[in-house]
């Protein structure tokens, strides 16, 4: 194997993010210890990296075709390389969820399993392959939240918004990618039930969201700084959303997908603060 293939493979930069998602969710959840964090990160970095090796073996033939010069594509890597390199990386990731305990264990199991789903059968599966990638997304905030054990209402508030967002998001791209998933038999939302209905089911799940993160202040959890966060992500989403449900025009998806990452961003931070407090 030559690392500079390996480094390209896994894609560092994703699995960073992810990591640092895991960490978000320990310290919203209330942790403070340093091992603790440490391990979650490694969890997060690894199984994201095996996702990413996963997604490039079921997709070496699609990548040859479309001329993406991928490891696998380039001969860097053979094919039994990367599924070692796999094996590696998940028991890495699952052999580091060990020492929190048997429900973190479990979730990067879960996490592990549907990398594999999607890159396997549910990626052309539209609205399935969607809310996978949509968990993807907010099962490492989860997954922080259990190391730490402690604020487990701020935990399922952050994961169920960062679902329901990263939901809405996805639907957006598959509208923004509406022509070619058409033409390459993609079975995506807005091929299958149009871009109206598609736009329809976006903003109603951004909508969704809004009430759920006012749900610590509604029991008294949440702060001042709190308070002003929710409400300036919020209103920032539901000015969004007011425009996504008019969506007609592919490009303008890919504008309001983009400008998601505003008020996702957003949270996160008034979710990781009010953690800390």
């Amino acid at each position: 194997m030559r690392p500079r293939a390996i480094i390209e493979i896994i894609r560092p930069v994703n699995d960073l993010m992810i990591g640092l998602a895991v960490i978000a969710g320990y310290l919203t959840g209330g942790g403070r210890e340093p091992l603790p964090a440490l391990l979650g990160f490694l969890t997060g970095f690894a199984i994201s990296g095996y996702s990413m090796v996963i997604n490039d073996i079921f997709d070496v033939r699609t990548d040859a075709l479309n001329g993406r010069m991928r490891p696998l594509v380039r001969g860097d890597l053979s094919v039994g390389e990367a599924r070692a390199l796999a094996a590696a990386l998940a028991a890495a990731g699952l052999a580091s969820s060990i020492a929190s305990g048997p429900a973190t264990l479990l979730v990067a199991a879960v996490f592990a399993a549907l990398a594999y789903l999607y890159s396997a059968r549910l990626k052309r599966e539209g609205l399935a392959g969607n809310v996978v990638v949509a968990l993807s997304i907010a099962i490492p905030f989860l997954y922080g939240g259990l190391i730490a054990g402690l604020n487990y209402l701020l935990v399922f508030v952050m994961f169920s918004t960062s679902f329901l967002t990263g939901l809405s998001r996805e639907i957006l791209k598959s509208i923004a990618d509406v022509s070619g998933d058409s033409a390459t038999g993609v079975r995506s939302l807005p091929v299958v039930a149009g871009i109206g209905a598609a736009a329809g089911l976006s903003a109603a799940l951004v909508v969704l969201a809004v009430p759920i993160a006012y749900i610590p202040l509604m029991v008294g959890a949440g702060s001042a700084f709190y308070a002003a966060g929710v409400s300036v992500a919020s209103l920032l989403f539901l000015l969004i959303a007011a425009d996504i449900s008019r969506v007609r025009d592919p490009r303008r998806a890919y504008v309001l997908k983009r400008r998601m990452l505003i008020p996702m961003a957003i949270g996160l931070i008034t979710y990781v603060v009010q953690g800390l407090l």
